[in-house]
């Protein structure tokens, strides 16, 4: 007779993402978790097949943390919010932005980028997507706005979540999102016209 699991599927994945949010990618496996439960390692692979399934399941965590953050009033602008959000979490959750977009990032098809205000439309809804930052510009200059935002702002995320800047105050941050959400309307405007 088997003995039943007093661990939970859920207890499995949240042992390994808050190793993750510990020490990072590198410090989850099967041992790890198991010692993080108090367990042997019979549970983890009773509820978990695979490092794949578990690291997806773990993605999914992750995104719906940063998700999150993206959803916080961080300023009266929307579309800020979720730069904000995103910059944010990879500051202060270093190892779980590492994690989605550093050590184990889904890859990102280059046809995505096209489309990517249709994602932003999908993902927070048209409230936000139709802002007056994008209304004013034609449907190119919407994608392009959007596009090179995110390329910002994801290349300002890593550089502090690497401790390049040192810290940066949230007005600091602010101040260079919003610098460069302005700078690439008018090229956005300029351009796409």
């Amino acid at each position: 007779m088997t003995q039943p699991s007093v661990y939970s599927r859920a207890s499995v994945i949240d042992a390994a993402f808050e190793l993750i949010r510990e020490k990072g990618w590198a410090s989850v496996s099967t041992r790890s978790v198991a010692r993080k439960l108090g367990s042997s390692t019979m549970p983890i692979y009773s509820h978990v097949k695979s490092v794949a399934e578990l690291e997806k399941e773990l993605r999914m965590k992750a995104r719906d943390l940063l998700l999150g953050f993206q959803q916080r009033p961080y300023t009266a602008d929307a579309l800020l919010n979720l730069a904000m959000g995103y910059v944010i979490f990879a500051r202060d959750e270093r190892h779980l932005f590492r994690f989605l977009f550093l050590e184990k990032p889904e890859p990102i098809p280059l046809e995505e980028l096209a489309g990517m205000r249709g994602s932003l439309t999908d993902q927070f809804g048209e409230d936000i997507a139709g802002g007056d930052a994008l209304t004013g510009l034609s449907v190119r200059g919407q994608e392009a706005l959007v596009r090179y935002s995110w390329i910002f702002t994801h290349g300002l995320a890593v550089l502090v979540n690497s401790g390049a800047f040192g810290s940066l105050s949230d007005d600091t941050l602010v101040e260079f999102l919003t610098d460069s959400g302005e700078a690439f309307y008018l090229w956005a405007e300029r351009t796409t016209s």
